[in-house]
Order: structure tokens, then C-alpha cells, then sequence
């Protein structure tokens, strides 16, 4: 409706309110009583009054709209000029006012859009999160009895073409009585700064999973914080560390790395609620703001995403890898705690995961807690101490031969523990996580290479007919350094023990991710004499055909298929196949985890060579 006909029907109301009146009163004149009819002068004098403050009435009730539309007309000839869209809320959400702005991002026209509902016509999302908003948000007030100004919120709004468009939003509410008024001011800043949309977009989430990065999650997490809720509804905060990842790195590069962190991301995002926010927080590191959830349903949840990220099988170029998630939770229960104490709780809990034994959910304790982060350090610093005065002590289990011609060999696997200062063992799987992370591996190595050919030495005097096999274990530091095999030259040299003797162990896992340089490694070695394991074969998954490029004398079947051989078929075909194909390369399988008489019957039917496990002896001191 245009406002020149907005003009027209405001004179000829008021012209119809005026002969209203008139003819009221003509007609009273007209048809007045005779002086004696006291009733009907009653009737005629009431008759006048009333039709004059229904005249009375409609005429003020026309200057009151008038003076109401010449407001919103200044209102609107005010705001014409500014690119800011302007639009007035009733106490119900819709429009009765809105400047020319307003209904150009809006796309419809100016009169179209009086009397729309707000949420309607501006479906917002908030930038941050994508999460719509509701205008009780934007109306938010801190409870004063004057105007109250909303601190603005960026808001993207997508037009009929759709084209988005980054908002800064306030709000200012009027209150009077019964009623309330409410006016939002909503700039367009992806219109005068051309590309902010995008880089605001990029400075909240993470560019190669598109998930919400580190800046962005700890400001939501700020918001959920100092976000007033109902005491039984807390937050819950989960922070993931992925296991092994860096095996996939060093196997296929940075590509294979990050093809696999986009697709892990898919995963975690399959899982977690619409509700709730999950964050890339940088390397492997990934996080879960879980809104209103009570820690047991976030046990739940987190559990089912260690279970999602452990069964999740990741192909790159004919090798398959999987990883593990060490999960630290935290629930938001100290009002005093900020965004980066939580971090840091949720920080400390993963790390305990880790301790634990990695793939595990560790919620955290503050009592427990507080000795943590100083536990790492006591480990390195007593590994250290442990190098220096030789506190370490080698034990050997029996690797038995299951036929008549691996039954005569003696040979026995190197199994390496620790003591302290107090004279306590401190078993592998407690220093040696702690030794990795510090790049000590290494140092231990050589520790154990130094230490364990004297003693193969004196060994293979005593019995020189029938020379013993001693296993000892590779770390991947020693695998990738260049100047190890002249170091074992030199103590094979110095001590004087047989290289026959030797025998060095790799995990699949670690050989498959260093495949060039374990098959360097083997084949300068075994030039030597050496002997050579690859250990815990089943565990990676990897193709039978990384065998041929690994010149090995023993494949070891992982412990995890021996064991549950009985209670599941498929693990004995697994045990089957891989002894059948070590076999037809010429290479002697070995058993791990063998617990039962059982199991040693039946491997000896597969026609496995050799088992380890409590079944034929338990570990014991060697030197």
C-alpha cells in the first residue's frame, strides 16, 4: 500500500468520524421531545452523549494512529539512509516496522513485510555453530527496568538465492506496561568487506575437516560456561587423543595423514548429538562439548566413540591401518573454573587414559589428579637414572619348539624391566608410553644390546653344540637411525657373541610403517649371521604380501588370535592361515599367548612351529 493512498483513507476516515458526529446531534435537534415527556427527554439527551464519545472517541483514537504512523514515518525517513537493515517487533514476534534495508535483505517488499513474523522472514543461524537462533536470544536482557542493549551476535541468514550474509546483530527492547517493543539492528558485513563471511569462517573452523578449530571451540566453551542453566543439566567435556596415528604419517606421508583425519572426522560426527559441538583441536587431537549431558550418558557416549574410532580401518595404498582414541572427560561442575582450567583438566584425564594403557576413558578426579602431570617427568627422570647406573634387568621366556626338530632348539625371548631407586619392578607397559613421548627409546635399546651380549655370550660357552636364540626387541628410534647397525658391529665385535644368536624383533606395525627402512636394516644385518622376528603379525591387518619384502626368519602370530582360538572359529582360520603362508615362504611361525594345554595341542595339529606363553614357561631372570 502506498503512502499516498495511506493519506486518502486517512482523510476520508476522519471526514466519516466528523459526519458522524453531526448527523448525532442534527438528528437530536431534529427530533427533540416536547417539554412535558420527561422520559423521552431522558432517552434523547442520552442518545446525544453517546454518540458524541463514540464521535469522540473515533476521532481520537484517528490522531492517536496518525501520530503513531508520523512516528514510524520520521522513524523510517531516519533510517533510509543507512545500509542497515532496522525492523520493529511487537510484544508477538512480528514486524511493524522495517526500513528499506530490512526488506531488501529480506527479498520481498517494503508493505509485504509488515506484520510478518520475524523468525519467518529472517530464518538466522548462528555463525559459530550453525544452530538457529531464536529471538528470545537476541531479546535477552540483563533484567533492569531500562532498555537493555544485547551485545552483538554474528548471525548468517541465507537469501531466496541463496547467498549468505554474516549479521551483527543488537537488540534494543522498550517495555511499557503489558507491551513490549523491540527493535533489531542487523549489519551486513559480508556485503562492505566482500570475503569476511569466509574469513570469519575460517577463523572458527578447521580447513581440512571442517569441523569448529581450537579458537572457535574454546569460545563456545566460554559460552556454555557462563551460560546460566539448571544445576542437574552440567556439561560434559570429552578430549580425544588418537592412538598410532603417527604410523600413518610416517607410512604415507602427510597426504595418507590427512586423508585419514578427514574421514575420522566423519566418524566422530556420525556419532555426537546435534546438540553438542566437536572440535579438530590440531595433529590428532579432537574434542566434544556434550550440552545438558550427566556423566553417565556421556560415559556411554564416549565409550561408543573409543569403539568407533578402534573398529574404523583406514586404507591408503593397499596397507590398512587402525588407530585407538585415549578419551579424557571432565565434568563442568566448579562455577569457578574457566575455559582453559577445563582444557586443562580434560588434558590431564587423556593423558591418564594414556598411562593406562592407551584406548581407554579416564574421567578426571582432582585429588587423583594433581600428581599426574609431575608422574611423566618422575618417569623420565628415573629412566634416565636407570641408564646411568644400569638399573635395568633383563628376564627370558622359553620359546618352545612344538615337533621333534624345533624341540631340540633352546630359544628364548629378552624381556626388559625397570628398578627404582626404592628397589621396585616397574613393569614396560608404565615407562616405556613415557619413553617414546620423550624420544628415549633409543638410549634403551642400545642399553639392552649393550647389557644382553655378554650374557648371550656365556650362554652359548656353556652349550656350544646346540647355540641358544635370544629374542630382543627393536624400537622404531633404532629401526630409522642410520648409525645403529654399526653400533651392534661394534658390540657383536667387543663381546664377542656369536650373531647367530641374535635374534632382533619388529612389530608388523612398526615394520609396515618403516617398510624401506626395516628391509634395509634386515638385509645389512642378516649379513651379519642375524636372525630376524616380526612380531605380533595379525595385529595391523596389513596385506600378506608385505611378507615377501621383509626377508624375516620367524613371523609371531599375535597373542589376541591364539588366546580366543576356542571361542572363535574365525580366529583359529586367522592362526591357519597365517602359519600356511609364513610356511610357503620359508619362514618358522611362532605363537604368542599360549595359556592352555589346549591351545598347545592344537597348535602342535596346526603344525605351528614354536609357542610362547605361560603354557610352556613364565618369565624369569637373566641378567
Amino acid at each position: 500500500m502506498s503512502e499516498t493512498r495511506r493519506q486518502i483513507l486517512s482523510v476520508a476516515w476522519r471526514a466519516l468520524t466528523a459526519c458522524a458526529i453531526l448527523f448525532s446531534c442534527g438528528a437530536a435537534l431534529a427530533l427533540g421531545p416536547a417539554d412535558g415527556d420527561q422520559p423521552v427527554v431522558v432517552f434523547w439527551f442520552a442518545g446525544l452523549g453517546s454518540a458524541s464519545a463514540l464521535g469522540g472517541w473515533l476521532a481520537w483514537n484517528s490522531i492517536s494512529s496518525t501520530r503513531l504512523r508520523d512516528q514510524l514515518h520520521l522513524i523510517d525517513t531516519a533510517f533510509r539512509c543507512v545500509d542497515v537493515a532496522v525492523v520493529g517487533l511487537d510484544d508477538h514476534g512480528q514486524i511493524f516496522f522495517a526500513n528499506a534495508a530490512a526488506a531488501k535483505l529480506a527479498g520481498i517488499d517494503h508493505a509485504d513485510l509488515i506484520g510478518q513474523a520475524f523468525g519467518e522472514r529472517f530464518p538466522l543461524r548462528n555463525a559459530a555453530d550453525g544452530k538457529p537462533v531464536l529471538l528470545q536470544e537476541l531479546q535477552s536482557t540483563d533484567g533492569d527496568a531500562v532498555p537493555a542493549l544485547r551485545a552483538v551476535l554474528r548471525a548468517v541468514l541465507r537469501d531466496a538465492g541463496g547467498n549468505e550474509h554474516a549479521l551483527d546483530i543488537s537488540c534494543a527492547r522498550e517495555e511499557a506496561g503489558r507491551r513490549q517493543v523491540s527493535f533489531l539492528a542487523m549489519e551486513d558485513v559480508s556485503v562492505p568487506h566482500g570475503i569476511s563471511l569466509e574469513l570469519f569462517w575460517q577463523a572458527n573452523h578447521d580447513a581440512l575437516t571442517g569441523l569448529v578449530n581450537r579458537r572457535g571451540f574454546e569460545e563456545q566453551l566460554h559460552n556454555a560456561i557462563t551460560a546460566e542453566g539448571e544445576p542437574d543439566k552440567r556439561h560434559t567435556l570429552l578430549f580425544l587423543d588418537l592412538d598410532r596415528f603417527k604410523l600413518i604419517n610416517d607410512s604415507g606421508g602427510h597426504a595418507a595423514g590427512d586423508e585419514f583425519l578427514r574421514q575420522i572426522a566423519a566418524v566422530l560426527r556420525a556419532r555426537v548429538r546435534t546438540s553438542d559441538v566437536l572440535a579438530r583441536m590440531g595433529g590428532d587431537e579432537f574434542a566434544v562439548l556434550l550440552h545438558a549431558c550427566p556423566v553417565e550418558q556421556a560415559l556411554r557416549i564416549a565409550n561408543a566413540i573409543r569403539m568407533d574410532v578402534s573398529n574404523f580401518r583406514f586404507v591408503w595404498r593397499e596397507k590398512v591401518f587402525h588407530v585407538g582414541a585415549s578419551i579424557g572427560l571432565v565434568v563442568m561442575s566448579d562455577p569457578a573454573a574457566d575455559a582453559a582450567e577445563i582444557m586443562e583438566q580434560a588434558d590431564v584425564a587423556c593423558y591418564a587414559a594414556k598411562e593406562a594403557g592407551r584406548d581407554q576413558i579416564r574421567v578426571y578426579h582432582a585429588k587423583a589428579a594433581s600428581h599426574l602431570p609431575r608422574a611423566d617427568m618422575n618417569i623420565v627422570e628415573t629412566i634416565h637414572d636407570a641408564i646411568e647406573r644400569n638399573g635395568f634387568r633383563l628376564f627370558r621366556q622359553r620359546i618352545a619348539g612344538l615337533d621333534e626338530t624345533t624341540a631340540k632348539t633352546r630359544h628364548f625371548e629378552l624381556l626388559l624391566r625397570m628398578v627404582d631407586r626404592d628397589g621396585k619392578i616397574v613393569p614396560p607397559m608404565v615407562f616405556i608410553p613415557s619413553a617414546e613421548r620423550h624420544n628415549m627409546m633409543q638410549a634403551i635399546d642400545r642399553w639392552v644390546l649393550a647389557n644382553a651380549l655378554p650374557a648371550i655370550r656365556r650362554e652359548c660357552e656353556a652349550t656350544p653344540d646346540n647355540l641358544p636364540v635370544f629374542d630382543i626387541n627393536l624400537s622404531a628410534e633404532s629401526i630409522n637411525d642410520s648409525r645403529f647397525p654399526q653400533f651392534v658391529r661394534e658390540q657383536i665385535a667387543l663381546h664377542g657373541t656369536p650373531p647367530e644368536a641374535i635374534c632382533f624383533e619388529i612389530t608388523e606395525t612398526l615394520a609396515v610403517a618403516n617398510l624401506t627402512k626395516a628391509a634395509e636394516l634386515i638385509r645389512e644385518l642378516k649379513e651379519l649371521g642375524l636372525r630376524f622376528a616380526l612380531d605380533d603379525f595379525g595385529a595391523g591387518m596389513c596385506s600378506f604380501a608385505y611378507l615377501k619384502h621383509l626377508p624375516v626368519d620367524y613371523v609371531k602370530i599375535d597373542g589376541a588370535f591364539v588366546r580366543d582360538m576356542f571361542a572363535e572359529p574365525m580366529n583359529r582360520e586367522v592362526v591357519s592361515a597365517i602359519n600356511n603362508i609364513a610356511h610357503s615362504l620359508g619362514m618358522k611361525t611362532v605363537a604368542e599367548f599360549v595359556e592352555t594345554e589346549g591351545t598347545l595341542n592344537r597348535l602342535r595339529e596346526m603344525g605351528v612351529d614354536y609357542a610362547q606363553g605361560h603354557a610352556v614357561g613364565r618369565p624369569f631372570y637373566f641378567s
